[in-house]
Parts: C-alpha cells; structure tokens; sequence
C-alpha cells in the first residue's frame, strides 16, 4: 500500500507517495546532495529553466509525485543531456518504466545503441532492440537487458558501479520538456 510522506525541510511542501518497493530503504538513502546538484546544474545536463529540488535525506528513489520525477544521476555521468536523444526517449515511452527503474547497464546499451544508430545505422530503431536483448526485473521492479545470445551485443554492460541507486535528484516535471508525460509510477 502505497503511504504519503511530507519531507521534514521547511521550504519543501510537496507530497510523495511512496511504492514500498526497496527492498532496504535504510541502505538506498538518498547521497546525491545540494553540492552534486549544483555540478549537475552547472554541467548544462539539464536546459536552462529546469527547477531541481534541493537534497533531501528523507525522500527515497521508489516514491512518485505528479509534481516531480526522479532522475537517476547516472545517465549524465555518462554524457547524457535532457531531453534525452529520440531512440533512448522511445525506450522509455514503449516500456512506460521511470527512469528510477532502470539499471546503469540499461543506460549503457541504449547510449550504445544511440552512438551506432548516429554513426552508422541510421534507420536503426528502438523496436529493434527485443533481437539482442530482453527487457527483464531484477528485484525491486528494477530493470536491466539481459541478451538474448550467449555473445552480447555490447560487452562488459552489465558491471554496476557502486552505490549507483543512492544517486537520484527530483526535476519539477512542467519546468522540463515533455516532464508532465513522463512515467513516474513504478
């Protein structure tokens, strides 16, 4: 059952539901604070315009808001920008997962697969992904691509860095393009 949680910060007045779907929230507290916001903001990740909430210890990567949308901070130490290229966007449009929900390696194929698609194979699309890989949870409604060959299309994808569920940040959805369409229900 999903609860509602109100931050304990002074300014923050926004409402979260949470999923309950951690499955030890105490260890996937939030570590992305007020100073990697700031790096984030001034990395131009995000266009100018777009609102951050502000680090809070409270609030966990599972709760969903109509006001805000998680961000995991991974794609963009990986050289993404938002709004995210149209392959990777229409990942995400098909499968209706939150970006919460997807694994580092997840991001990897799909900037991978984008590169190629760039460089190479322009008429390459995100419905073609199921001949390589399979959409599959991997506990917590998290997701990652598990290869459809026992040779992987990408190799050494599927190496996690570490804590990188503990990296997320809350983006105020009508402040960013298409922000109020994005999934936020797990």
């Amino acid at each position: 059952m999903a609860r509602r949680t109100r931050s304990q910060t002074a300014d923050s007045v926004p409402t979260f539901n949470e999923h309950n779907l951690l499955k030890e929230p105490k260890k996937e507290v939030c570590s992305f604070d007020n100073a990697d916001i700031a790096s984030l903001k001034a990395s131009s990740a995000f266009p100018a315009g777009a609102v951050i909430r502000p680090f809070d210890r409270e609030v966990r990567s599972d709760v969903y808001s109509d006001e805000w949308v998680c961000f995991l901070a991974y794609p963009f130490s990986i050289g993404l920008r938002y709004p995210f290229p149209v392959f990777i966007s229409r990942f995400f449009e098909l499968t209706d997962l939150s970006y919460a929900q997807t694994m580092p390696m997840v991001w990897r194929v799909l900037v991978t697969l984008e590169q190629i698609k760039s460089r190479h194979v322009p008429d390459l699309c995100i419905e073609d992904l199921p001949i390589s890989y399979r959409l599959r949870s991997h506990g917590s409604s998290l997701f990652l691509l598990f290869s459809t060959s026992k040779d992987p299309l990408i190799l050494q994808a599927t190496k996690n860095k570490d804590d990188w569920r503990r990296k997320f940040f809350f983006v105020k959805r009508d402040s960013i393009y298409k922000g109020v369409d994005l999934p936020g229900k797990w």
